[in-house]
Protein backbone atom coordinates (compact mmCIF):
# COMPACT_ATOMS: atom_id res chain seq x y z
CA UNK A 1 0.00 0.00 0.00
CA UNK A 2 1.45 3.25 -1.19
CA UNK A 3 0.79 6.95 0.34
CA UNK A 4 -0.07 8.63 -2.25
CA UNK A 5 -1.62 12.32 -3.46
CA UNK A 6 -4.99 13.06 -5.33
CA UNK A 7 -6.22 15.57 -6.56
CA UNK A 8 -10.00 16.44 -4.01
CA UNK A 9 -12.40 17.66 -6.99
CA UNK A 10 -11.59 14.30 -8.75
CA UNK A 11 -13.40 12.44 -5.54
CA UNK A 12 -17.31 13.42 -7.50
CA UNK A 13 -15.87 12.98 -11.17
CA UNK A 14 -16.38 10.27 -13.33
CA UNK A 15 -13.24 9.69 -14.23
CA UNK A 16 -10.25 9.66 -11.76
CA UNK A 17 -7.47 11.82 -11.52
CA UNK A 18 -4.47 11.86 -11.55
CA UNK A 19 -2.55 10.02 -8.62
CA UNK A 20 1.07 10.77 -7.63
CA UNK A 21 2.94 8.08 -5.28
CA UNK A 22 4.96 9.16 -2.57
CA UNK A 23 6.14 6.11 -0.88
CA UNK A 24 5.20 2.67 0.19
CA UNK A 25 3.38 2.45 3.83
CA UNK A 26 5.71 1.06 6.37
CA UNK A 27 4.86 -1.99 8.22
CA UNK A 28 3.70 0.07 11.17
CA UNK A 29 1.48 2.57 9.53
CA UNK A 30 -0.36 -0.44 7.97
CA UNK A 31 -0.83 -2.12 11.00
CA UNK A 32 -2.34 1.01 12.57
CA UNK A 33 -4.48 1.74 9.48
CA UNK A 34 -6.15 -1.81 9.49
CA UNK A 35 -6.60 -0.95 13.55
CA UNK A 36 -8.26 2.60 13.13
CA UNK A 37 -10.17 1.85 9.91
CA UNK A 38 -12.83 0.49 11.89
CA UNK A 39 -12.78 2.94 14.39
CA UNK A 40 -13.04 5.77 11.80
CA UNK A 41 -15.93 3.65 10.25
CA UNK A 42 -18.17 3.40 13.22
CA UNK A 43 -17.70 7.12 14.58
CA UNK A 44 -18.66 8.17 10.99
CA UNK A 45 -21.73 6.52 11.25
CA UNK A 46 -22.43 7.50 14.95
CA UNK A 47 -21.31 10.91 14.78
CA UNK A 48 -23.98 11.56 12.03
CA UNK A 49 -26.25 12.13 14.50
CA UNK A 50 -24.30 15.43 15.67
CA UNK A 51 -24.25 17.10 12.23
CA UNK A 52 -28.03 15.78 11.57
CA UNK A 53 -28.48 17.52 15.29
CA UNK A 54 -26.87 20.82 14.02
CA UNK A 55 -28.86 20.89 10.85
CA UNK A 56 -31.95 20.94 13.15
CA UNK A 57 -30.79 24.14 14.76
CA UNK A 58 -29.59 26.11 12.01
CA UNK A 59 -33.48 25.49 10.82
CA UNK A 60 -34.51 26.78 14.20
CA UNK A 61 -32.03 29.57 13.63
CA UNK A 62 -33.12 30.59 10.42
CA UNK A 63 -36.60 30.68 11.05
CA UNK A 64 -35.92 32.75 13.92
CA UNK A 65 -33.80 35.19 11.23
CA UNK A 66 -36.68 35.39 9.06
CA UNK A 67 -39.07 36.66 11.89
CA UNK A 68 -36.63 39.65 12.06
CA UNK A 69 -38.62 40.95 8.99
CA UNK A 70 -39.92 44.13 8.71
CA UNK A 71 -42.74 42.95 6.32
CA UNK A 72 -46.24 41.81 7.95
CA UNK A 73 -46.39 37.71 9.11
CA UNK A 74 -48.92 35.86 10.39
CA UNK A 75 -47.74 35.42 14.09
CA UNK A 76 -49.87 32.24 14.92
CA UNK A 77 -48.14 30.44 11.85
CA UNK A 78 -44.77 32.17 12.59
CA UNK A 79 -44.70 30.98 16.59
CA UNK A 80 -46.06 27.68 15.16
CA UNK A 81 -43.70 27.04 12.85
CA UNK A 82 -41.07 28.05 15.95
CA UNK A 83 -42.88 25.39 18.74
CA UNK A 84 -42.55 22.58 15.48
CA UNK A 85 -38.69 23.40 14.97
CA UNK A 86 -37.85 23.55 18.40
CA UNK A 87 -39.71 20.38 19.01
CA UNK A 88 -37.82 18.71 16.01
CA UNK A 89 -34.07 20.17 17.77
CA UNK A 90 -34.80 18.74 21.11
CA UNK A 91 -36.21 15.51 20.32
CA UNK A 92 -33.32 15.28 18.22
CA UNK A 93 -31.10 16.09 21.40
CA UNK A 94 -32.48 13.92 23.61
CA UNK A 95 -32.37 10.64 20.85
CA UNK A 96 -28.88 11.60 19.63
CA UNK A 97 -27.69 11.33 24.39
CA UNK A 98 -30.33 8.19 24.26
CA UNK A 99 -28.47 6.69 21.61
CA UNK A 100 -25.19 7.22 23.06
CA UNK A 101 -26.33 6.40 26.46
CA UNK A 102 -27.71 2.72 25.38
CA UNK A 103 -24.74 2.29 23.32
CA UNK A 104 -22.44 3.11 26.61
CA UNK A 105 -24.22 0.74 28.45
CA UNK A 106 -24.27 -2.15 26.00
CA UNK A 107 -20.49 -1.26 25.27
CA UNK A 108 -19.11 -1.13 29.17
CA UNK A 109 -21.83 -3.15 30.69
CA UNK A 110 -19.16 -5.27 32.93
CA UNK A 111 -17.06 -1.96 33.18
CA UNK A 112 -18.48 -0.11 36.40
CA UNK A 113 -15.01 2.17 35.92
CA UNK A 114 -16.29 3.12 32.83
CA UNK A 115 -19.90 3.93 33.59
CA UNK A 116 -18.81 5.65 36.40
CA UNK A 117 -16.55 7.85 34.56
CA UNK A 118 -18.90 8.77 32.23
CA UNK A 119 -21.73 9.57 34.55
CA UNK A 120 -19.52 12.10 36.52
CA UNK A 121 -18.55 14.09 32.87
CA UNK A 122 -22.13 14.43 32.03
CA UNK A 123 -23.02 15.53 35.50
CA UNK A 124 -20.28 18.34 35.91
CA UNK A 125 -21.25 19.71 32.33
CA UNK A 126 -24.75 20.22 34.16
CA UNK A 127 -22.48 21.70 37.20
CA UNK A 128 -21.20 24.30 34.89
CA UNK A 129 -23.83 25.33 32.37
CA UNK A 130 -27.30 25.68 33.31
CA UNK A 131 -28.85 25.68 30.33
CA UNK A 132 -27.38 22.23 29.83
CA UNK A 133 -28.93 21.32 32.78
CA UNK A 134 -32.23 23.20 32.25
CA UNK A 135 -32.72 20.85 28.91
CA UNK A 136 -32.07 17.35 30.52
CA UNK A 137 -34.90 18.32 32.99
CA UNK A 138 -37.04 20.10 30.21
CA UNK A 139 -38.53 16.83 28.61
CA UNK A 140 -40.80 16.37 31.58
CA UNK A 141 -42.38 19.34 30.38
CA UNK A 142 -42.23 18.46 26.80
CA UNK A 143 -44.01 14.64 27.66
CA UNK A 144 -46.39 16.03 30.36
CA UNK A 145 -47.21 19.65 30.28
CA UNK A 146 -46.61 21.73 26.69
CA UNK A 147 -45.04 22.98 23.58
CA UNK A 148 -41.79 24.14 23.15
CA UNK A 149 -42.39 27.59 23.23
CA UNK A 150 -43.89 29.21 26.30
CA UNK A 151 -44.51 32.82 25.44
CA UNK A 152 -44.32 34.38 21.80
CA UNK A 153 -44.04 38.02 20.73
CA UNK A 154 -43.39 39.89 17.66
CA UNK A 155 -42.73 44.25 17.93
CA UNK A 156 -41.99 46.09 14.62
CA UNK A 157 -41.75 49.83 14.68
CA UNK A 158 -40.54 52.20 12.33
CA UNK A 159 -36.78 51.19 13.13
CA UNK A 160 -36.70 47.80 14.52
CA UNK A 161 -38.01 44.17 14.62
CA UNK A 162 -38.05 43.01 18.87
CA UNK A 163 -39.07 39.16 18.98
CA UNK A 164 -40.06 38.25 22.80
CA UNK A 165 -39.35 34.12 23.18
CA UNK A 166 -39.80 33.31 27.29
CA UNK A 167 -40.90 30.74 29.39
CA UNK A 168 -41.90 31.43 33.10
CA UNK A 169 -39.86 30.07 35.54
CA UNK A 170 -42.60 30.22 38.42
CA UNK A 171 -45.45 28.54 35.47
CA UNK A 172 -42.82 25.78 34.28
CA UNK A 173 -41.91 24.80 38.22
CA UNK A 174 -45.75 25.05 38.89
CA UNK A 175 -46.84 22.49 36.83
CA UNK A 176 -43.69 19.94 36.95
CA UNK A 177 -41.85 19.76 39.84
CA UNK A 178 -39.31 17.64 39.39
CA UNK A 179 -35.90 19.58 37.96
CA UNK A 180 -33.20 17.49 39.21
CA UNK A 181 -30.25 18.46 37.46
CA UNK A 182 -31.19 22.49 37.21
CA UNK A 183 -32.76 22.92 40.21
CA UNK A 184 -35.09 24.98 38.74
CA UNK A 185 -37.06 27.57 40.64
CA UNK A 186 -39.67 30.66 40.63
CA UNK A 187 -36.82 33.00 41.82
CA UNK A 188 -35.41 32.09 38.16
CA UNK A 189 -38.36 34.67 36.76
CA UNK A 190 -38.40 35.29 33.18
CA UNK A 191 -36.17 32.70 31.01
CA UNK A 192 -35.08 33.96 27.47
CA UNK A 193 -35.51 31.10 25.00
CA UNK A 194 -33.23 32.19 22.35
CA UNK A 195 -29.69 32.31 24.49
CA UNK A 196 -30.74 29.43 26.59
CA UNK A 197 -31.35 27.16 22.91
CA UNK A 198 -27.99 28.37 21.59
CA UNK A 199 -26.02 27.37 25.05
CA UNK A 200 -27.62 24.12 25.09
CA UNK A 201 -26.31 23.55 21.84
CA UNK A 202 -22.99 24.85 21.71
CA UNK A 203 -22.18 22.32 25.10
CA UNK A 204 -23.92 19.72 23.08
CA UNK A 205 -21.56 20.02 19.47
CA UNK A 206 -18.29 20.77 21.98
CA UNK A 207 -18.21 19.71 25.88
CA UNK A 208 -21.12 16.45 25.16
CA UNK A 209 -19.31 15.71 21.94
CA UNK A 210 -15.82 15.34 23.82
CA UNK A 211 -17.43 13.38 26.89
CA UNK A 212 -18.04 10.59 23.81
CA UNK A 213 -14.81 11.13 22.43
CA UNK A 214 -13.17 10.41 25.88
CA UNK A 215 -15.27 7.67 27.37
CA UNK A 216 -16.80 5.69 23.92
CA UNK A 217 -14.21 6.62 21.05
CA UNK A 218 -11.00 6.31 23.30
CA UNK A 219 -8.97 5.82 19.73
CA UNK A 220 -10.30 8.03 17.94
CA UNK A 221 -7.99 10.39 18.93
CA UNK A 222 -4.52 9.11 18.24
CA UNK A 223 -6.17 7.54 15.26
CA UNK A 224 -7.20 11.43 14.17
CA UNK A 225 -3.18 12.20 15.03
CA UNK A 226 -1.93 9.30 13.12
CA UNK A 227 -3.92 10.23 9.66
CA UNK A 228 -3.33 13.66 10.04
CA UNK A 229 0.79 13.14 10.09
CA UNK A 230 0.78 11.33 7.18
CA UNK A 231 -2.39 13.93 5.13
CA UNK A 232 0.72 16.67 6.49
CA UNK A 233 2.95 14.74 4.46
CA UNK A 234 1.05 14.52 1.53
CA UNK A 235 0.43 18.35 1.58
CA UNK A 236 4.53 18.99 1.98
CA UNK A 237 4.97 17.93 -1.37
CA UNK A 238 1.99 18.51 -3.15
CA UNK A 239 -0.01 21.04 -1.38
CA UNK A 240 -3.25 21.30 -3.94
CA UNK A 241 -3.72 17.82 -3.18
CA UNK A 242 -5.57 15.32 -0.47
CA UNK A 243 -4.12 12.42 1.09
CA UNK A 244 -4.89 8.68 -0.20
CA UNK A 245 -3.79 5.19 -0.14
CA UNK A 246 -3.27 3.38 -2.99
CA UNK A 247 -3.11 -0.38 -3.60
CA UNK A 248 0.69 -1.14 -4.65
CA UNK A 249 0.07 -3.67 -7.03
CA UNK A 250 -2.59 -2.06 -8.80
CA UNK A 251 -2.01 0.12 -12.20
CA UNK A 252 -1.56 3.92 -11.88
CA UNK A 253 -4.20 4.08 -15.55
CA UNK A 254 -6.71 1.85 -13.11
CA UNK A 255 -5.61 2.90 -9.26
CA UNK A 256 -7.54 0.97 -5.96
CA UNK A 257 -7.71 3.95 -4.09
CA UNK A 258 -8.40 3.84 -0.49
CA UNK A 259 -9.67 6.89 1.13
CA UNK A 260 -8.95 7.43 4.72
CA UNK A 261 -9.59 10.67 6.36
CA UNK A 262 -7.37 13.60 6.16
CA UNK A 263 -8.85 15.99 8.87
CA UNK A 264 -10.71 13.25 10.99
CA UNK A 265 -12.28 16.19 13.67
CA UNK A 266 -13.39 18.29 10.79
CA UNK A 267 -15.03 15.65 8.50
CA UNK A 268 -16.87 14.71 11.49
CA UNK A 269 -18.43 18.49 12.15
CA UNK A 270 -15.92 18.52 15.37
CA UNK A 271 -13.63 20.48 16.93
CA UNK A 272 -10.43 19.61 17.78
CA UNK A 273 -9.59 17.79 21.16
CA UNK A 274 -7.44 20.02 22.97
CA UNK A 275 -3.79 18.87 24.27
Amino acid sequence: MKLSAYPASALSAAAPGPVHDLRDLTVDELKLDVFYRPVVAEARARFALFRLLDQNYQDWASHLNSLLSPLPLDDHAAALGLDRLLLNYLHGAYALRLHFETSFQQRFRTDSSEQKKYKMLVDQLGQTSWPFAFFLDFRGHLQHRGLAIGHFKRTVTPTSVVVELTWSGADLQKFIKDWPRSKLTASRGTLEIVPLVREFHARLMDNYAHIILKTFFADLVPAADFYKKLAAEVRHAHPALSMVFRDGVSKAADPKLVFVPNDLFAELGLAPVAK
